[in-house]
């Protein structure tokens, strides 16, 4: 089937039958994997394409003055200032095996193995996204940083409404869904008007209760949504994590933005030197990160 029948046939099925096409995205997207959509809910992202600015501009100079009837207005000249150079840095992911059993579909179709592989590539992207910045926010940890033996809604409401003070609002709260879990214990409950929690028992909240009976989980609390992020290994060997589970990060807007540059390109070509051939694939892309605003980022350590 070629793509224009594919996608024909993929739009008749998301008319008629959505549990059909829910099915179908499961099987062919491999949810398990993070993907760069996942990125766009706490950071704001950007593609850009070859000869695109990589420069972070401010405009400044617009003022509001007030009117007086019968003067010679003032106008304001526009300046632009150049902020920051992304700096780019590039991802690839290449695999290799003989080319008789790829040819005879031992180790599976080439689709699956680039779809796979373009999954570890957005699950790389946000494993970098996450460490810098833990990184950046633990530099100066005197503000915005929450040192906790475990989670309690008093210190996540006081990060979520410290971060909403200065970044304007709360993106999202991300982190392991192990050391997020704990909210499941309050998040569907609420303290009456003008009680504090140790004088009355908590009120409960039909439907966030039924969420999480349901599916064991939440979306949003306190204004905020959050997200549970899936355990990323460095190989299948050694199974070390690369996202940290003691730590949270309640980020705020506009703290700093992800780019990918251009397309993913790719490469596929057979070694003749060996007998028989091998076969290589490899798929990479351009990518670079920019943080800002760290002061809009709030970071709580569990393990205090």
């Amino acid at each position: 089937m070629d793509e224009q029948k594919f996608k024909k046939a993929l739009a008749e099925v998301a008319k008629t039958d959505k549990r059909a096409l829910a099915e179908l995205i499961v099987e062919y997207i491999e949810p398990k994997h993070i993907t760069r959509d996942i990125v766009g809910m706490f950071l704001n992202t950007r593609s850009l394409n070859p000869g695109d600015a990589l420069v972070k501009k401010v405009r400044r100079g617009i003022e509001v003055r007030q009117l007086v009837p019968g003067q010679d207005t003032l106008a304001s000249q526009i300046t632009v200032k150049e902020v920051v150079n992304h700096v780019l840095d590039t991802a690839y992911a290449e695999v290799a095996h003989n080319e008789w059993e790829v040819e005879s579909g031992e180790i599976g179709t080439i689709d699956e193995i680039r779809r796979e592989m373009m999954a570890k590539l957005s699950d790389f992207y946000v494993v970098k996204v996450m460490n810098a910045l833990y990184t950046l926010a633990t530099i100066n940890d005197s503000t915005n940083f929450w040192y906790v033996s475990s989670l309690t809604r008093s210190t996540l409401e006081d990060a979520i409404d410290s971060i909403a003070d200065v970044a304007g609002s709360v993106r999202a709260v991300v982190g392991r869904r192990p050391t997020l879990a704990p909210i499941t214990k309050f998040a569907g409950y609420r303290v009456p008007v003008g009680q504090t929690e140790a004088a009355g028992y908590p009120v409960p909240v039909p439907s966030a209760l039924e969420e999480i009976r349901r599916t064991g989980w939440f979306g949003v609390y306190y204004g905020a949504n959050f997200i549970a992020l899936e355990q990323v290994y460095d190989n299948p060997y050694d199974r070390n994590g690369l996202i940290q589970d003691n730590l949270i990060a309640v980020i705020g807007d506009n703290c700093g933005e992800f780019i990918t540059y251009g397309d993913e390109r790719e490469d596929q070509w057979s070694d003749m030197q060996t007998a028989p051939p091998t076969w290589h694939l490899r798929i990479y892309q351009q990518y670079g990160m920019l943080f800002d605003r760290m002061e809009n980022v709030g970071i709580i350590r569990t393990d205090a």
